[in-house]
């Protein structure tokens, strides 16, 4: 399991993935390297973490914002609550793990 992600690498040739790369086989199960076109499984071991993260990062903005900012309308904390759900979905592929 991955707390902070590390780089994902091909587990046959150790070639490294950027993060385009891994953005663009996110939603695949299984995927051939681009090096030396072996078969790799990809597998979202980390999800379940950088949800329990956003969870976190939620409940601390949200009682900061209610605690401190008086007349904090609903459509502004909705608004500001916006902001770790995409953070989220731009860190998700930093998540995935490659298996042989």
């Amino acid at each position: 399991m991955k707390i902070f992600p590390a780089q994902s690498v091909c587990p046959h040739c150790k070639t490294v993935y950027r993060y385009g790369d891994l953005n663009a086989i996110k939603f695949k199960k299984q995927t051939a390297c681009y090096h030396c076109r072996k078969t790799i499984q990809v597998k979202k071991a980390g999800v379940w973490w950088l949800l329990l993260e956003m969870l976190i990062l939620y409940a601390l903005l949200n009682v900061i914002l209610l605690g401190f900012v008086q007349g904090l309308s609903l459509l502004a904390l909705f608004i500001i609550n916006i902001i770790p759900a995409a953070a989220a979905v731009v860190l998700l592929p930093l998540y995935l793990e490659l298996r042989k």
